[in-house]
């Protein structure tokens, strides 16, 4: 374990240091190809800014992943003990290609849609899903529940598709949606760690090192934007990452209040959106400027204050979370 944490932190500094350095590459493809994003009644940006910059976590992400892969193949510590890190890191790119589509050629959302559940059926019917639920009620205690096959296959769709688009929405204003995702990133770290679970500390190491290395530059006035190839990428990776290692690699069953604590933020904001789109008879999937981050902007608060509000939301959840699932495997 000692060796997997001294390892994580080099992964952490050296994932962030790449990320970071390449920014500007990938900012200069997207002025090369003319991929961006042009500022309309929802944005906040005021000129046309680049919105390829997830390729930035994609790219750092995936090199440092397969460089870890190639230098300790033979080792005690190769992580690749598993069909299901290859669903997650499949998966992902899937859905990082998805993402990308829109964001060069501007997909149809409904197309996209459909694709986000076939994905995600496919990595439910591969066996990484929620089929086994564990969750706490007074003066009952902790209760195991065992779904039948499809509601397992519709809750772990619906998640998976339902954290990514969250996630997505919350990409509205600098440094949010980036900042959020390495909270729950961060989050997920230290699970592994109280689990002891080698997997989880060294993948979600090199993740929150590759989503540093982006953040740092997406900060008001951000140098790019992360688009929808970055919040699908990372929709997918956190949502299925809670799945995998809050049950320690599906071993126990999946703590709903765990995974519902780290991502309360966009399910709230999700669901508030969507019933008040609905109460106006709304098209639900329409996008419009009512999110979190916008209704505190017209509430006239400033852009530090509402990063330093949503990230210190971000911390607590955080902290609750870890201090559930520590007291979920010791009670």
């Amino acid at each position: 374990m000692q060796i997997s944490i001294q390892i994580a932190l080099i992964n952490i500094i050296c994932s962030s240091i790449f990320g970071y350095f390449v920014g500007p590459l990938i900012r200069n493809i997207g002025y090369k190809f003319n991929v961006l994003d042009i500022p309309n009644s929802r944005k906040i940006h005021k000129s046309p800014i680049v919105r390829i910059g997830g390729l930035t976590i994609f790219l750092t992400f995936l090199i440092f992943i397969f460089a870890y892969f190639i230098v300790f193949k033979n080792s005690d510590i190769y992580i690749i003990e598993s069909k299901n890190i290859l669903l997650i890191i499949v998966g992902s790119i899937s859905y990082f290609i998805l993402g990308l589509h829109d964001d060069i050629y501007k997909s149809s959302p409904k197309l996209r849609l459909i694709i986000q559940f076939l994905i995600a059926f496919s990595v439910s019917s591969l066996g990484l899903n929620l089929s086994n639920l564990s969750l706490y009620l007074p003066f009952l205690g902790h209760i195991e529940l065992t779904l039948p096959l499809f509601w397992t296959h519709f809750f772990t769709c619906f998640w998976i598709v339902g954290i990514t688009n969250a996630i997505n929405w919350l990409d509205g204003l600098d440094g949010l949606a980036a900042g959020y995702s390495f909270f729950v990133s961060l989050a997920i770290f230290v699970t592994s760690i109280i689990l002891g679970n080698s997997e989880g500390i060294i993948i979600f190491s090199i993740f929150s090192g590759s989503l540093i290395g982006f953040l740092i530059r997406n900060f008001k006035p951000a140098f790019y934007i992360m688009g929808d190839c970055g919040s699908y990428f990372l929709g997918f990776i956190l949502s299925t990452g809670t799945i995998y290692f809050s049950s320690n690699g599906l071993e126990n069953p999946v703590p709903f209040l765990y995974i519902v604590a780290l991502f309360s933020l966009p399910i709230f904001d999700m669901i508030y959106v969507i019933l008040s789109r609905i109460i106006k008879k709304l098209n639900p999937l329409k996008p419009d400027a009512n999110h979190i981050h916008h209704r505190m902007i017209r509430a006239n608060i400033s852009y530090k204050y509402i990063i330093f509000l949503i990230y210190s939301y971000c911390i607590f959840s955080l902290i609750f979370a870890n201090s559930y699932i520590y007291n979920h495997y010791n009670y």
